[in-house]
């Protein structure tokens, strides 16, 4: 059992608010793809919908390297391949869920 405070805990903390930040950007991301005329009209919808995840994601991951830098062993560089690894599995997650009947060669 984790005792509030320990060093141990505040580990497991920071590092599963920096994976959460990462996931959450890239889930965020495809809900800009898959749902564009929720965004304005004109150049500022235009914009979030091009730039949007991108830059969502980019923040996450800085937000992340920021958040796991005091407790981290590993170094900066590290840190960023580890954290672009978690959205990319992320990211083919969602889009094998997303377009599960496609790959199974299932077309309606």
């Amino acid at each position: 059992m984790l005792e509030r405070g320990s060093p141990r805990a505040v580990v497991i903390g920071r590092w599963g608010a920096a994976f959460s930040l990462v996931i959450a950007a890239v889930l965020a991301g495809g809900l800009i793809r898959v749902y564009p005329y929720l965004l304005p009209n004109r150049l500022p919808g235009l914009i979030l919908y091009e730039l949007g995840p991108s830059l969502m994601l980019a923040v996450a991951i800085g937000a992340a390297l920021i958040i796991t830098r005091d407790s981290s062993a590993l170094g900066a560089r590290a840190r960023l391949a580890l954290f672009s690894l978690a959205a990319l599995a992320t990211g083919a997650i969602v889009l094998a869920v997303e377009f599960n009947d496609a790959l199974r060669g299932q077309w309606m």
